[in-house]
C-alpha cells in the first residue's frame, strides 16, 4: 500500500504544472529502484513485476481519473496546491541532499545553477509556442513525456504547455478509455505513443549509465534541478492572490507535505 500510495503522488504532480514527477520519485525513495525494476526486469522477474504493477497503477490512477479534479484544484485552490507539493519537494530534496559527497566545486556549482534560475525566472517570457497540432509535434509531446518522467527535475506538464498541445494531451488522457475518440484520433495517439516510446529507450539507459558510472556527479545534477523547481514554484506563489486563511491552510500543508516527504521516503 505505501508504494501505491507513493505511486499516486508522482501520478499528481505529473499532473501539476512546474511539478516534476521524476523528482517526486527520487523524494520518495524509489527513483533508483523504478529504474533498475525496468533496466534489469528478467534478473528477478516476479518482483520486478510486483513492484513495476503497483507503483504503476499508482500513477495512472490520477492521471486517467483524476486530472480533471486535480486541475480544478490547482486553478482555483493554487496557492494552497503548491504549497503541499512545496512541502513535499523541500522535504524530500533536503533528506536527498544527505545522500551527495560535496567539495568546493559541488558547492560552487550549485550556487552557479540558483544564480541562473533565479535569474530566468524573475525574467519574464511569454513561452507557449502555439504550434500547430500535427503529428509531429504529437511526436515531440510523447518524447518529452518520457523525458521529463525520466530525468529529474523537468516538468513535463510545463514544457507541453510551452507546445501548446497541453489541453489536448489532457484530453485524450482523459478519454483513453473512449473507444469512439480513440479511433477518430487515432493518428494523434499513434504519434504520441512511437514518441513516448523511442524516448524510452533512449533515456532509461541513459540514466542508468549516469548512476553507474557517474553517480555522485548525478546526484549534484539532480539536486540542481530540484532546487531550480523549488525557486520555480516559491516565484510562483508569490505571483498568486492570495487570503489569509489561504496562507495559514497553505503553511499547514506545506508542514504536511514536509512530514509525509520523510515518512515516504
Amino acid at each position: 500500500m505505501l508504494l501505491f500510495l507513493k505511486g499516486i503522488i508522482v501520478g499528481i504532480g505529473k499532473i501539476m504544472p512546474g511539478v516534476s514527477g521524476a523528482m517526486l520519485a527520487i523524494n520518495l525513495n524509489v527513483y533508483e529502484r523504478l529504474i533498475n525494476a525496468i533496466t534489469s526486469f528478467f534478473d528477478d522477474v516476479r518482483d520486478n513485476l510486483k513492484f513495476l504493477l503497483l507503483f504503476g497503477f499508482g500513477i495512472l490512477i490520477p492521471i486517467i481519473f483524476g486530472s480533471k479534479i486535480i486541475l480544478y484544484l490547482f486553478n482555483n485552490y493554487k496557492f494552497i496546491t503548491i504549497c503541499f507539493f512545496l512541502g513535499l519537494i523541500i522535504g524530500g530534496t533536503y533528506f536527498f541532499s544527505k545522500k551527495i559527497k560535496y567539495n568546493k566545486k559541488n558547492i560552487l556549482f550549485i550556487t552557479i545553477i540558483i544564480v541562473i534560475t533565479l535569474i530566468f525566472c524573475l525574467i519574464p517570457f511569454n513561452y507557449n509556442l502555439k504550434l500547430n497540432n500535427n503529428i509531429f509535434v504529437y511526436f515531440i509531446g510523447g518524447y518529452i513525456e518520457i523525458f521529463a518522467s525520466i530525468i529529474p527535475g523537468i516538468s513535463a506538464t510545463s514544457l507541453l504547455m510551452m507546445l501548446g498541445i497541453y489541453d489536448d494531451i489532457l484530453l485524450m488522457v482523459s478519454n483513453a478509455l473512449n473507444i469512439n475518440y480513440i479511433l477518430s484520433n487515432i493518428s494523434s495517439y499513434v504519434s504520441y505513443i512511437l514518441g513516448m516510446f523511442i524516448s524510452f529507450i533512449i533515456n532509461i539507459y541513459l540514466i542508468k549509465y549516469l548512476f553507474k558510472k557517474y553517480r555522485n556527479t548525478t546526484y549534484i545534477f539532480i539536486l540542481c534541478l530540484s532546487l531550480m523547481s523549488i525557486i520555480y514554484l516559491l516565484i510562483t506563489t508569490l505571483n498568486i492572490s492570495y487570503t489569509f486563511l489561504d496562507i495559514t491552510i497553505g503553511i499547514i500543508l506545506f508542514i504536511f507535505g514536509f512530514i509525509l516527504s520523510k515518512k515516504l521516503s
